[in-house]
């Protein structure tokens, strides 16, 4: 059965197609006047999803408590202390993080290459910081991981692998395969 990646389809006022990839599926920008069923938006989609990245083997699964440790070097490393380190199923986000200070990491960071997973780690970590993708958050993204962009590029491509971020089962209308 082929994996499947949700994409929801925008109408905005805008001339240009745009494509955005996030760990829930994918996201298509369109201008108002473009219907999502014409060629020209479904031609868009296939190109895009045609380049995405291919995902590289896992050698092996790493543990939870090796993610513990990774964030606590992390944390001491950036000067933050979240209060609390979870790792769980999650439908939608790699990882979150609270102002109060609970840090949550899907399970499927288990899979990752261990510098995907420092990625989301420290994309987290940072929120302590600074609460939005601002450039503050961005110039610190690169002081302590400077290829971050490639590292997120990569990343993309773990969306149609992780078990609890896609499905297999059927494919409603508003997803397509991959």
């Amino acid at each position: 059965m082929p994996k499947i990646m949700e994409i929801a389809i925008h109408r905005q006022q805008r001339k240009t197609l745009a494509f955005r990839l996030t760990p829930g599926g994918a996201t298509v920008f369109i201008p108002r006047g473009l219907k999502p069923d014409s060629d020209t938006v479904q031609q868009f989609i296939a190109a895009a999803l045609a380049q995405l990245p291919t995902p590289e083997l896992t050698p092996e699964p790493q543990t939870a408590p090796e993610i513990h440790t990774l964030v606590a070097a992390w944390a001491q490393r950036i000067g933050v202390k979240p209060v609390r380190i979870q790792v769980r199923r999650m439908r939608n986000k790699w990882g979150s993080i609270s102002t109060a200070g609970t840090l949550t990491l899907t399970e499927d960071i288990l899979r990752l290459p261990r510098d995907l997973a420092e990625y989301v780690v420290v994309h987290e970590l940072l929120h302590l910081k600074f609460p939005d993708h601002r450039k503050g958050w961005q110039v610190s993204m690169g002081a302590y991981l400077p290829d971050w962009r490639e590292r997120e590029r990569r990343l993309a491509a773990y969306i149609q692998l992780a078990p609890s971020l896609s499905s297999s089962e059927g494919i409603p209308k508003n997803r397509a395969t991959i």
